[in-house]
C-alpha cells in the first residue's frame, strides 16, 4: 500500500476516496481503500479519512470534491473492476474522475493488478480506456504468477514533487524487495508477452469468449455479458448468490474454473488460451447452468 504514504504526503490533504466495488487486497491499507463490504468484516477500525463514491454515479464523486476539496489526497480505483464483478466502467466516468482530480489537484491512482500486462488488449487499462493516472499499481500479470512481485508506477510529474523536497523520507522496503528471481521471472515473461504477440491476443480472446456468452444471453441463459478483453463476467439469469457457488463448482467438476460473484460467472483465462479451450469454456458454462437451475 505504498501509494497511502504517496498520496498524503502533503500533510492538509488527507482524505481519499475509494469506489464501491473496489477491491485492492486484503492487507489493512488495501481492506481500508477496498468497497467489498465481506471483505472489510472482521477487522474492526481501518484507516480513517477514506470516503466511498458510488462506483458507477460520477455525481457521487463530484459533491465529496465540492465538499471537501483540497483536503482530497486522491481517489483510488481499479479502471475495470474485477473482483466486485467484472465491471466496465460507465461511459465517461473514468474521465470524470481525472477532471474532478485535477480540478482540484488530487492524484488519480489506477489498481492494475488485475488489468495490467495485456489483459484488457492493452499494456494497462490505462490505455484502453484513454485516461491517464498519475500512479499505476501492478502485479500478477507481470509475471504471469511464476513468481510473486508487484510494484507502483509514478508520473513524471509526482516523481519531481517527491524529489523537490527535502526534508521528504519516503520509507519504503521489504524483506523480499527487488528478489532478483522474482524480477528475472518478470523480464523474461515480459519478453515472451511482447514476442508472442500476447497483448493484441487478449482481443482475439475476448471476442471469441464474449461471443458466445453472449449468445448463450440471447437463448435466455445469462441476463448479462460484461467485460473487455479478455476478463469477462455473465450474470445468471434469476440467479442468487448461492446458485452462483452451485454453478462454479458444478463448472469445476466439469473441468472449467471460474470465479463466482454475486451470481455471475466471471471468467479471466491465459493469454495463451487456445480456440477449442474457449468453446469447452462456454459449453461448458451453459451445461451448468441448465443443471443447476433445473433442479
Amino acid at each position: 500500500m505504498r501509494k497511502i504514504p504517496i498520496l498524503r504526503k502533503q500533510s492538509e490533504r488527507q482524505i481519499i476516496l475509494r469506489r464501491g466495488r473496489g477491491y485492492h487486497g486484503v492487507n489493512i491499507g488495501g481492506t481500508t481503500l477496498q468497497g467489498i463490504q465481506a471483505n472489510r468484516e472482521g477487522w474492526g477500525e481501518l484507516f480513517p479519512n477514506v470516503i466511498e463514491i458510488d462506483p458507477t454515479n460520477i455525481e457521487s464523486a463530484a459533491s465529496i470534491f465540492a465538499e471537501y476539496g483540497e483536503q482530497i489526497a486522491g481517489v483510488v480505483t481499479e479502471p475495470l473492476q474485477g473482483a466486485g464483478g467484472v465491471f466496465p466502467p460507465p461511459s465517461g466516468y473514468l474521465e470524470g474522475l481525472r477532471r474532478l482530480c485535477d480540478d482540484y489537484g488530487a492524484l488519480l491512482v489506477f489498481d492494475e493488478v488485475i488489468t495490467g500486462f495485456g489483459r484488457t488488449g492493452n499494456w494497462f487499462a490505462s490505455d484502453t480506456y484513454g485516461v491517464k493516472p498519475d500512479i499505476i499499481t501492478f502485479a500478477k500479470g507481470v509475471t504471469s504468477g511464476y513468481q510473486p512481485l508487484g510494484g507502483v508506477l509514478i508520473s513524471r510529474t509526482v516523481c519531481d514533487v517527491i524529489e523537490s523536497d527535502p526534508d521528504f523520507t519516503f520509507m519504503h522496503g521489504y524483506t523480499y524487495s527487488g528478489h532478483p528471481a522474482a524480477s528475472a521471472a518478470a523480464i523474461a515473461n515480459i519478453n515472451i508477452i511482447e514476442d508472442e504477440g500476447l497483448v493484441q491476443r487478449a482481443e482475439i480472446i475476448g471476442d471469441k469468449l464474449s461471443g458466445g456468452l453472449k449468445a448463450l444471453e440471447k437463448d435466455g441463459i445469462f441476463s448479462e455479458v460484461r467485460g473487455v478483453g479478455a476478463i469477462w463476467a455473465a450474470q445468471v439469469a434469476d440467479a442468487s448468490t448461492e446458485q452462483g457457488l452451485v454453478i462454479r463448482d458444478k463448472m469445476t467438476e466439469m473441468g472449467v474454473i471460474c470465479r463466482a460473484i454475486n451470481g455471475a460467472l466471471a471468467f479471466c483465462p491465459p493469454l495463451v488460451i487456445e480456440e477449442n479451450d474457449i468453446d469447452l469454456i462456454i459449453d461448458t458454462a451453459a451445461k451448468a447452468v441448465d443443471e443447476v437451475t433445473a433442479k
